[in-house]
């Protein structure tokens, strides 16, 4: 499920991305070029070979069980998706406690929205209704947090965002279809059934943006695909939004790699257009 996005001033409807470089197909993956390499042709495999699991689990450092240093991303091209699961956790934990449902067999129920083709930039949410996915905790092997080390405390996995994942690739298709990339404001309807934008940096204030941050948005950054971006930005990716701090020319903005690695370096406010290309805001309200 993906589209062709557009920009221009008025991030209030479709017609307003003319000029937006396209970001169909976000994501390079982990190590750069092996999603870009397999995602058209991958067939994505799962195994039931997994260690006790747990929905949710507290790691040393973490301050709630939900927490955006939950997320490795690993070999799935669906840093979209992963960075829209970031902000969630970051910004409304409870919000993913609440979009899932433990079966008594052991599967979860999550829910999730769909709507219309294009309805990214719209005004209503009427185009967005709820869907139910629900999902065995067998993963595919290279999905969120797959390697082994990762989310395990006292020989358990913690496994939220895996079922997530995996309750948005049925929505889309498939494990594979995930894998070729997507738009993270449609992800970000997909999660919270609240329309999103998408914008130009270049038309993004730094007033705007701390209001966004004030109303607790949801807030992707994208990259073009270029290999000399500043900042250790990665081309052809989606970026968690964490914060800015400092004020007026001295602002910076503060990304995540879904990766959970190779995080960049703050950016200048001012200089946000040299790395991005795109800026996807999506809402609980």
């Amino acid at each position: 499920m993906t589209h062709t996005s557009s920009t221009g001033n008025n991030d209030n409807s479709n017609d307003s991305y003319a000029n937006l470089t396209a970001v169909v197909g976000l994501d390079v993956g982990v190590g750069g070029d092996f999603s870009a390499t397999v995602a058209a042709t991958a067939t994505v495999h799962t195994s039931a070979a997994l260690p006790a699991t747990a929905l949710y689990l507290t790691e040393t450092g973490d301050t709630s069980a939900i927490s955006v240093n939950d997320l490795h991303q690993d070999g799935i091209g669906d840093c979209f998706l992963i960075s829209a699961i970031g902000e969630l956790a970051i910004n409304d934990p409870t919000a993913i406690s609440n979009m899932i449902h433990v079966n008594a067999n052991g599967s979860e129920t999550v829910t999730l929205y769909e709507g219309p083709a294009w309805f990214i930039g719209a005004n209503t949410n009427s185009g967005l209704h709820a869907v139910q996915e629900t999902v065995t905790n067998t993963f595919a092997f290279n999905s969120v947090n797959s390697v082994g080390n990762q989310d395990m405390v006292n020989g358990q996995k913690e496994i939220w965002p895996q079922v997530i994942e995996k309750a948005v690739s049925q929505l889309y298709g498939g494990y594979n279809v995930l894998n070729n990339g997507g738009n993270p404001a449609l992800a970000l309807e997909q999660l919270t059934g609240k329309a999103a934008q998408m914008q130009s940096p270049s038309s993004l204030t730094l007033t705007s943006l701390m209001a966004d941050v004030s109303a607790h948005d949801l807030i992707v950054m994208d990259t073009p695909n270029s290999n000399s971006l500043p900042n250790g930005l990665v081309g052809g990716h989606a970026y968690m939004f964490e914060g800015v701090t400092g004020t007026g020319s001295g602002a910076m903005v503060h990304l995540g790699n879904p990766w959970g690695i190779d995080q960049p370096t703050p950016i200048a406010f001012s200089q946000l257009s040299k790395g991005i290309t795109e800026v996807d805001v999506g809402h609980f309200s």
